[in-house]
């Protein structure tokens, strides 16, 4: 399925700034620990490479996704299907819990962190990763992240959520523990491959349909093979990820 395989790169392509983020983030004990919106379970392993004694599981809402996590699981993993934006999770208060570029897919991102930190145990932590902004002068890039960028604001999402979840942290009095800015530079072959892959997913979005031509997709979907094909690897794109590591008050 295109939606595992574009996880698996991004995984692939975020997992060393993330790994190391978790392991400085992370409480000193991880008892019980919860991916949130765990997709495929590529993250929900790295949580339990870096805390290999304790019991994680992967949410998520998607039978799919599920399923695919489950072909995945080890001694220490367990998935289950859960809208994380709702219901308490199964299990124990989390020590910790872990969130990458989900909260820009959900509508109310101010309710539904709040609610995740009452189920944190006490002395545990919420680690949350999202885009604080993304530079490229790459015209194709430049100009995939335009249409994207309008195409969420239509949805009530926002590519760019680090500084939201900054003005939440401020105006809801939350306990901030860590609040940083990890640049991640990306090769254009893997951004253009991820870009390619999201498009194919969304190009039938009723905000494409109404406000692009076939032609303009078609268009940028070109472009973006011709940069992964290219024998020279470079890369002229930086991810720059908002980490943000909350506890309770």
């Amino acid at each position: 399925m295109l939606a595992d395989q574009l996880l698996a790169l991004l995984a692939q392509v975020f997992e060393p700034t993330s790994a190391a983020f978790i392991r400085h983030a992370g409480p000193e004990s991880v008892k019980y620990a919860i991916d949130l919106g765990c997709g495929p379970g590529y993250a929900t392993r790295m949580l339990a490479d870096a805390f290999p004694s304790a019991s994680v599981i992967g949410l998520d809402i998607s039978n799919h996704f599920i399923r695919s996590a489950r072909s995945r699981e080890h001694a220490t993993t367990r998935f289950y299907l859960h809208d994380v934006t709702g219901n308490p999770p199964p299990g124990p208060p989390a020590d910790l819990m872990y969130a990458r570029y989900l909260l820009t897919h959900i509508s109310d991102p101010t309710v539904v962190v709040s609610r995740w930190l009452d189920f944190l145990s006490r002395d545990g932590r919420l680690l949350i990763e999202e885009n604080q902004s993304i530079d490229t002068d790459n015209p194709v890039f430049v100009n995939y992240l335009d249409i994207l960028t309008r195409m969420l604001v239509g949805q009530s999402n926002n590519l760019y959520l680090g500084p939201t979840v900054e003005e939440l942290v401020n105006s809801a009095g939350l306990n901030c523990l860590i609040d940083q800015v990890t640049p991640v530079r990306v090769s254009d072959r893997d951004t253009a491959t991820m870009f390619r892959m999201n498009i194919e997913s969304w190009q039938h979005n009723p905000f494409i349909l109404d406000n692009y031509s076939q032609r303009d997709v078609l268009s940028i979907m070109s472009a973006l093979d011709s940069i992964r094909r290219a024998d020279e690897v470079f890369s002229s794109i930086t991810f720059n990820v908002r980490q943000f590591a909350l506890g309770r008050s």
